[in-house]
């Protein structure tokens, strides 16, 4: 889990995008990135391109827009606010991966299920709750999780972890089905010999 570090406050919607995962910070970042980009090239590459209310409104532009996103995340992080869901969320997430630990997985789970509906994007514990549906058999929904979860921002640092989860998945899905192949063979080789003790033809016998 990570905390909001005031250097990411400097640039509009990183703090949303590079944290969290966001789309709206994605929009914010995006937007001031190409007011700013505008403002440069209308100063120093082509001047000729507008004249000097333009180029100055585009900077009254940058500047407003910068301003008012200081002003909101200062106000948000001196009321503690994001910190606050920082904190819920971190605790959720510790108290799911000592669950997890324990295998308990039902109960990490639900803690995890909890968590999401206030973080839908928190990539680690999107990569968790794959990794208990891989334990508890839910092959289906831990590859689908796993599939929301590379669609993410967020998910590039997990890039290596991610993978390593679908190799295992894969590993397991083969195991179980494995499995499912040897227990029908042995069900089929018990019941041919308690046939054949009573007297009985095996079932290819009988057909």
């Amino acid at each position: 889990m990570l905390s909001t570090p005031w250097i990411t406050c400097l640039w509009p919607g990183l703090s949303e995008l590079w944290l969290r995962g966001r789309w709206t910070g994605l929009v914010w970042a995006l937007g001031f990135t190409l007011l700013l980009n505008a403002a440069l090239v209308s100063k120093g590459v082509w001047p000729e391109l507008g004249n000097v209310w333009i180029r100055s409104g585009l900077w009254y532009l940058v500047l407003g827009f910068w301003l008012v996103n200081s002003v909101w995340m200062g106000a948000r992080l001196a009321s503690g606010s994001w910190d606050a869901v920082d904190a819920t969320i971190d605790q959720l997430f510790q108290t799911a991966q000592t669950s997890y630990l324990k295998g308990q997985w039902y109960q990490a789970e639900a803690v995890l299920l909890r968590l999401l509906r206030r973080e839908p994007d928190d990539a680690e514990a999107l990569l968790l709750l794959a990794t208990l549906k891989r334990h508890t058999k839910q092959f289906e929904e831990a590859r689908e999780i796993l599939d929301r979860l590379e669609r993410l921002d967020a998910s590039r640092r997990w890039w290596f972890e991610i993978h390593r989860e679908k190799q295992l998945l894969s590993e397991r899905e083969e195991g179980e089905t494995e499995a499912q192949a040897d227990a029908s063979n042995t069900s089929a080789q018990n019941l041919g010999e308690q046939n054949a003790e009573r007297g009985r033809p095996s079932l290819p016998e009988a057909a």
